[in-house]
């Protein structure tokens, strides 16, 4: 049983991890909470449901479109809505603008799909196999394995292509950045398509493993991805897996052991015992600001 909730615990910290990475690297460069993180992935993830559940497409092509769906509407966003905003003294402006986008993304959604509770497909065989005492399905096993390679790949890309370490130089800092030549605006709107594109994958996964799915996740990815993010260190690639992967285990040694119930307020819990022990989170580090 043990073996078994860690196993779950791992695949729910990878696919957690997936949702993550794209509000924590937004954060990361701009200093932004994009609220409408969680809308856009949910987006996604309803376009691949109606492709495969309303069109019966095949689901390499469904889940391709899903994700280029998600992916350009999260650099839209950005473009309409908080390019213009980004020079603004007040962060403030920014936030309210982001949760004004998620509302319109989410009630969007809600005219087009409602907002009832709905089955998504499976998209593997429902096998299971015992590896050592772990008993797992099919269905988690290759979800894992395509959750840890999306981001192992999104790792590489990072550090070994041009427009990967663009991006890290401008989560260093975007004004010396554009100092040195890197095309700011256009790196911005890429990290948003990347986010929004990382987050369908996840969500489609997600969707997939428990065969459910409804405009409420939305939020509560936008929740899982902040506190997941302020666990490992906000704007940290590393500090999201880590965190992602605390909460995922977190998550599910609580609900089998404890109760499902009392999941969110321990979860929480633990997230405030971390902040008071190190409030940057655990891979966090303090900005030192010159005057």
């Amino acid at each position: 049983m043990f073996f078994n909730v860690l196993a779950f615990g791992i695949m729910v910290g990878a696919i957690y991890t997936l949702i993550t990475i794209g509000y924590s690297m937004v954060y990361g460069i701009l200093r932004l909470m994009n609220f409408a993180h969680g809308d856009v992935y949910i987006f996604g993830t309803l376009v691949a449901w109606s492709l495969l559940s309303g069109y019966g497409w095949h689901p390499l092509p469904a889940l391709l479109i899903a994700v280029l769906s998600g992916g350009i509407l999260a650099s839209v966003v950005e473009f309409v809505a908080y390019r213009r905003l980004r020079a603004s003294q007040h962060r403030m402006i920014s936030m309210i603008t982001a949760l004004g986008a998620a509302y319109i993304i989410q009630n969007a959604s809600e005219l087009k799909w409602g907002n009832q509770v709905l089955s998504f497909p499976s998209l593997f065989p429902p096998y299971t196999f015992s590896i050592g005492h772990m008993t797992l399905s099919l269905t988690n096993f290759i979800t894992l394995l395509l959750a840890l390679g999306v981001i192992a790949g999104f790792h590489a890309f990072l550090k070994h292509h041009k427009m990967g370490k663009a991006i890290l130089c401008a989560s260093e800092d975007l004004s010396t950045s554009a100092l040195m030549g890197i095309p700011v605006n256009r790196t911005i709107s890429i990290v948003y398509f990347l986010g929004g594109a990382l987050g369908v994958i996840g969500g489609i996964l997600y969707s997939a493993s428990y065969n459910v799915i409804g405009i409420s996740m939305g939020f509560r990815g936008t929740i899982v991805a902040f506190t997941a993010a302020v666990i490992g260190g906000i704007g940290s690639f590393s500090g999201a897996f880590l965190g992602s992967m605390i909460l995922g285990v977190a998550e599910n040694f609580v609900g089998v052991y404890v109760s499902s119930s009392f999941r969110d307020p321990i979860i929480f819990l633990f997230l405030i015992l971390i902040l008071l022990v190190k409030p940057t989170g655990i891979m966090g580090e303090i900005e030192i600001k010159k005057v």
